[in-house]
C-alpha cells in the first residue's frame, strides 16, 4: 500500500473499516456459492463460510492492525477510551498519580543528593587520575595534613608527576572599592593547582609558577565562577578588579569555570589566594602542629615551619608512574616522618611512623568527609524510599486488580463477541501507560522541591550545601526505570493476569462479584504491604527517638538560658586596634551584665560546639609516657563555669586576680584530671605544655564537671581551660546567661555591644541549644525523612485496607444479603469484615517484626541507645499500624452491616 494511502488511512478509519467488511463479506459470499456447487445445502455452506473466516470483528481488527500506519489511530482511540475510564474512577486515578509522583520523586531527589555526595567525579580532565598523598596523621587533629617544606620536597622528587597542594577554607571579610563588605570563603593553594587539574579560566588568566614563594604588594586571587556572576554580572568585568581583604590588598587576576567549585564536595571557596599570601598572618586556615616545645611559633609564617601541619597534597599519576612515584615521595618524606616521630613518647609509635609509607587515595571524587559523614545515612534513606515505592505499587496493584475484578463482566462480554485479549490487555495498559505518565511528570517536579528541601535539611541554618543535583544521566536512567517498574507492578502484571484467566464463569454470575482464589490473591498483597510498613514505621519512630533522646541527653552546662554572641575579632582587625585585650573584655562583661534578665556572662576564645584547638598536657612528676595527654584547651574569662552552669566539683574557679604579673593556673575537667592524676585532687598539681622542666608552669586551681562540648552523643573531651587575662587572646564568643527566656534578650544584647564597641562586627547571636542542634543535622536529617515515609505509608496503608473492604463489601452484598436473612446480625457482618482485617494485619507483621528488628541491628550506629528504644518503637509502630488498620475498615464494615437483605436478594 502506498505511504500516502496509509497516511490517509489515518483519516478515514470509518471509511475503511466499511470497505474491509463489504470485502469480507463479499468473500463470504463467494465461499458460500462454492460450497453450494459442490452439493452442500444453503445452512451448511454458509456455516462452512463463517468458519472459514472466522469471528468478522476479530478478523476486521487484525486486517486494520496490518496497517503500521493504523495503530496511531488505535493507539489515539486506546487514549480516549482510557480517559473515559479514568474519569469514571477519579479516585483511583488521583491516589495513583499522587502516589507515583510522591514515590518516585522521593527516590529520585535522594539518589541526586546521594550521587552529588557520594558519586559524582570531579568536572576535571581525567579524574581518575588524581590522588591524595597521605603518609601519618597529624598529631593531634588526625587529619592528613602536611608542612609546607614537607609538600615542597614531594614536589622537587617526582618533577615528572605533578604535586599539588591545598589548604582548608578559611572565612574573611572582603571590602569592595564602593565601601561594601561581606565575608566570603578562601582557600590558600599551590601555583600549579589549576593547571594540573587541567582547567581553563572563564576569565583573565590562573596563577603563575613561582607564586608560591613571590611575595605581593597586591595579592593576585581567583574567583569562583558563580561569586564572580553574582557580583560583577559577566566574569571579564571581574578580571583586574580592586579590593581589600583581611586587610590585604587583592586583584582579581582571574576567574574559574563555571563547573568547578573546588574539590572539596560541599565547600566552594569564593576565592583563592596562592600559597605565599599565608605569610602575611592575615589568613587564618585549619592547622596542626607538635605543640609547644618543638620550635612552633603560630605567630611566624607557616611556610618556613617542619612542625606545623596545614597543607592537604594531591598528585596527578598514571597507573604505570604510581609505584615508582610513591617510592620517592616515601623517601623525601623521611625528614618530616622524624620530625613527627620525635614526639612521640612510645618507642612502638615512634618506630611505626619512622617506617611510614606514602600511600595514595584516590580524588578522583575529590576530597573531605563529606561523603563519611552523609554517606550512610543517605544511604539508608534510599533503601527507605525504594521500600516506600515498593509499598506505594503493592497497593496501587492491589486497587487495580479489585478494579479489573469489577470489571470482569465486562471484559468476558467483549472476548465473547469476538475482541481479542491482546487488545483488551493494551487498552488496560494504555490506562496504566497514561497513569504512570501524570506521575512522572508531577513526579519530576516533586523532586525539584524535595531535592531543594533536602539541600536545606543537610545544610542546617547556613548557605545550601554547593552539591550538584541537576538530572544527570544516571538520574535519568533510574528515573526511567522508576517509572517502568512502577508502571508494570500495577498496571501491566494485574492486567496481564487478569486477561490471561477463563471468563466462562464471568458470564453467569453477577458483576464485580470476586472469587476465593482472587480474595487470596489480595490479601497476600495487602500482608507484604503491611510487612514492609512496619519496618518503615519502626524506622521512623526509632529515628524520632534517637534525636528526642540526643535534644535531652545531659551535656553538662545549661543549654537552655544561654544566648551565644560570635564575634570577628580577627580578620576584620579589630583585636590588633585594641591596646589592652583584657581590659575590654572587662567592660564588655561589666557592660552586658548589667542588662535586665542577665544571670551571668563570659567570654572565651573556643567555640561551642566543636572547639577544635587541641593540646597535649604534660603532668608534672609522671614518667613522660604517662604523662603527656591530648585534650581540648580555651582561655575563659572569670565566670565562665558560672555562665554556663558548669559546676565546680573541687577547688576554685578563675577571679579577677588571676593576671599576667600572677602564677600561671588552670583548670581541668574530671576526665582530664582523672587521666592525669588519677583518683588524686588535681588541685595543687603542676602542669605544662611540655616535658620537663616544662611540665612546672602551670598550677591546677580547680576542678569542674565533664560538659559534652563536641555535641549531644558525643563524649566529653578532656578539656584544659585557662584565664584569657594571663594569656590573651582574640575571644570567638561571648556567653550570655538569662534568668528566663532569652527570646527577648538578643536585640537588648546587639544594641549593648554596638554602644560598647561600635565597630565590633558581630557575626550572630543565637540560642546556645541551636548551636548544639546544628551537631545534629543528620539526625534531625534521619528523623524528618523516615516520619515523612511513615506518614505517607500509613496514609498508603489506610487506602490500601479502604479499597480491598469497600471492594468485598461490594462483590459480596448477595451474600450478606443471604446472611441477614438467615439471621446474621449487624455486628457479626461487622465483626466479619474486621477479623479479615486484623488477620491480614497479624499475617503481614510477623515478617514485617522480622525485618525491623534486623534493619534496627544494621542501623545501630546511627541510633543513640538503639537497644532500649527499638522495642518500643515496634511495639508503637505495631500498635498505630492495626489502629489505622481497623479505623479504615470501619466504613466498609458499616456499610456492609446497612445491606437490606431483601434488596440484595432481589437485585441478584
Amino acid at each position: 500500500m502506498p505511504i500516502f494511502r496509509r497516511i490517509a488511512n489515518l483519516f478515514t478509519r470509518a471509511a475503511l473499516e466499511r470497505e474491509i467488511q463489504a470485502e469480507l463479506q463479499s468473500h463470504i459470499e463467494m465461499r458460500t456459492e462454492d460450497n453450494l456447487a459442490r452439493g452442500l445445502s444453503q445452512e451448511q455452506a454458509r456455516r462452512d463460510a463463517l468458519l472459514r473466516f472466522g469471528n468478522p470483528v476479530t478478523t476486521r481488527e487484525r486486517v486494520v492492525a496490518s496497517d503500521a500506519a493504523l495503530i496511531l489511530a488505535n493507539l489515539w482511540a486506546d487514549l480516549r477510551y482510557a480517559l473515559r475510564q479514568l474519569c469514571k474512577s477519579p479516585a483511583f486515578a488521583v491516589t495513583t498519580v499522587l502516589t507515583l509522583a510522591i514515590a518516585i520523586g522521593a527516590n529520585l531527589a535522594i539518589f541526586q543528593l546521594l550521587y552529588g555526595v557520594l558519586f559524582a567525579p570531579l568536572p576535571v580532565a581525567q579524574p581518575q587520575q588524581l590522588y591524595s598523598i597521605r603518609a601519618v596523621p597529624s598529631p593531634f587533629d588526625g587529619k592528613w595534613f602536611l608542612s609546607y617544606p614537607a609538600y615542597r620536597r614531594l614536589r622537587t622528587a617526582t618533577p615528572d608527576v605533578p604535586v599539588f597542594a591545598r589548604s582548608g577554607d578559611g572565612m574573611g571579610v572582603l571590602q569592595e572599592s564602593s565601601g561594601t563588605t561581606s565575608r566570603i570563603s578562601f582557600q590558600i593553594v599551590s601555583d600549579n593547582f589549576f593547571r594540573v587539574l587541567s582547567l581553563k579560566p572563564a576569565a583573565g588568566r590562573f596563577f603563575l609558577d613561582g607564586d608560591d614563594d613571590r611575595p605581593q604588594s597586591e595579592w593576585p586571587v581567583i574567583l569562583r565562577y558563580g561569586y564572580a556572576r553574582a557580583h560583577y554580572g559577566k566574569t571579564a568585568a571581574a578580571v583586574g578588579a580592586h579590593a581589600i581583604y583581611n586587610s590585604l590588598p587583592i586583584v582579581v587576576i582571574g576567574v574559574a569555570p563555571s563547573n568547578f567549585e573546588g574539590i572539596v564536595p560541599g565547600q566552594a571557596p569564593d576565592l583563592w589566594f596562592p600559597l605565599a599570601a599565608q605569610s602575611t598572618g592575615a589568613l587564618s586556615v585549619a592547622f596542626d602542629s607538635l605543640g609547644p616545645g618543638y620550635d612552633v611559633h603560630l605567630e611566624k609564617p607557616y611556610r618556613s615551619q617542619p612542625t606545623i601541619f596545614w597543607l592537604n597534597t594531591l598528585a596527578r599519576a598514571d597507573k604505570r608512574d604510581k609505584a615508582a612515584a610513591t617510592a620517592k615521595w616515601s623517601a623525601a618524606l623521611a625528614p618530616d616522618l622524624s620530625i613527627r616521630a620525635s614526639e612521640e613518647h612510645s618507642p612502638e609509635a615512634a618506630s611505626r611512623i619512622l617506617h611510614a609509607q606514602v600511600s595514595l587515595v584516590s580524588a578522583a571524587r575529590g576530597e573531605g568527609s563529606l561523603g563519611e559523614y552523609y554517606g550512610t545515612p543517605l544511604a539508608v534513606l534510599m533503601a527507605m524510599a525504594v521500600v516506600v515505592l515498593l509499598i506505594g505499587c503493592l497497593n496501587l496493584a492491589n486497587l487495580q486488580m479489585a478494579r479489573l475484578q469489577r470489571r470482569q463482566q465486562e471484559f468476558a462480554t467483549r472476548i465473547a463477541l469476538g475482541a481479542r485479549r491482546g487488545r483488551i490487555l493494551a487498552q488496560v495498559t494504555t490506562e496504566a501507560a497514561l497513569l504512570a505518565f501524570a506521575g512522572g511528570v508531577l513526579a519530576y517536579f516533586t523532586a525539584r522541591a524535595c531535592t531543594s528541601l533536602l539541600l536545606h535539611w543537610v545544610s542546617g541554618r547556613y548557605e545550601p550545601l554547593p552539591i550538584d543535583t541537576s538530572m544527570g544521566p544516571l538520574a535519568a536512567c533510574v528515573y526511567v526505570c522508576c517509572l517502568l517498574g512502577a508502571m508494570a507492578a500495577f498496571g501491566v502484571l494485574p492486567a496481564w493476569r487478569m486477561t490471561h484467566r477463563s471468563f466462562a464463569a464471568s458470564l453467569h454470575t453477577r458483576s464485580g462479584a470476586s472469587s476465593l482464589r482472587s480474595r487470596r490473591g489480595s490479601s497476600v498483597l495487602l500482608a507484604a504491604q503491611v510487612s514492609f510498613s512496619l519496618l518503615l514505621l519502626s524506622a521512623a519512630a526509632l529515628f524520632a527517638q534517637s534525636l528526642r533522646s540526643l535534644a535531652r541527653i545531659d551535656t553538662g552546662f545549661d543549654r537552655d538560658h544561654v544566648l551565644s554572641v560570635r564575634v570577628d575579632m580577627e580578620n576584620t582587625g579589630f583585636a590588633d586596634r585594641q591596646t589592652d585585650l583584657p581590659a575590654f573584655y572587662d567592660r564588655l562583661v561589666s557592660g552586658i551584665s548589667v542588662l535586665p534578665g542577665v544571670r551571668s556572662v563570659a567570654v572565651h576564645m573556643c567555640g561551642i560546639p566543636l572547639c577544635g584547638w587541641n593540646t597535649q598536657i604534660h603532668a608534672y612528676g609522671r614518667e613522660s609516657s604517662e604523662a603527656a595527654l591530648h585534650g581540648e584547651e580555651d582561655r575563659v574569662s572569670p565566670g565562665y563555669f558560672s555562665a554556663l552552669g558548669i559546676p565546680l566539683l573541687d577547688g576554685r574557679a578563675f577571679t579577677e586576680q588571676d593576671q599576667k604579673h600572677t602564677q600561671p593556673v588552670a583548670i581541668l575537667s574530671r576526665s582530664y584530671a582523672r587521666q592525669l592524676f588519677g583518683n588524686e585532687s588535681p588541685v595543687g598539681h603542676w602542669i605544662g605544655y611540655t616535658a620537663a622542666p616544662g611540665d612546672h608552669e602551670y598550677l591546677v586551681v580547680g576542678e569542674v564537671a565533664d560538659a559534652s562540648f563536641d555535641g549531644p552523643g558525643e563524649p566529653p573531651p578532656p578539656s584544659l581551660f585557662a584565664p584569657i587575662a594571663q594569656r590573651p587572646a582574640s575571644i570567638h564568643w561571648i556567653e550570655v546567661r538569662s534568668e528566663g527566656s532569652t527570646a527577648t534578650l538578643s536585640s537588648e544584647l546587639r544594641n549593648a555591644l554596638h554602644n560598647m564597641a561600635p565597630d565590633l562586627p558581630i557575626l550572630e547571636i543565637t540560642p546556645l541549644n541551636i548551636e548544639l542542634g546544628d551537631t545534629l543535622i543528620r539526625e534531625n536529617l534521619l528523623a524528618r525523612l523516615t516520619g515523612a515515609f511513615g506518614a505517607m505509608t500509613l496514609a498508603l496503608a489506610a487506602i490500601g485496607f479502604y479499597g480491598l473492604l469497600s471492594f468485598r463489601v461490594a462483590s459480596r452484598t448477595s451474600e450478606i444479603g443471604v446472611r441477614m436473612a438467615l439471621g446474621a446480625t449487624r455486628y457479626q457482618v461487622r465483626s466479619l469484615f474486621l477479623r479479615q482485617t486484623l488477620g491480614i494485619l497479624l499475617t503481614g507483621m510477623v515478617p514485617g517484626a522480622a525485618l525491623a528488628c534486623v534493619a534496627a541491628w544494621t542501623a545501630r550506629r546511627l541510633l543513640h541507645d538503639s537497644a532500649a528504644t527499638s522495642f518500643l518503637a515496634l511495639g508503637l509502630s505495631s500498635i498505630t499500624l492495626i489502629g489505622i488498620g481497623l479505623l479504615a475498615t470501619l466504613l466498609p464494615a458499616h456499610r456492609a452491616a446497612s445491606v437490606d437483605p431483601v434488596r440484595a436478594l432481589r437485585n441478584e
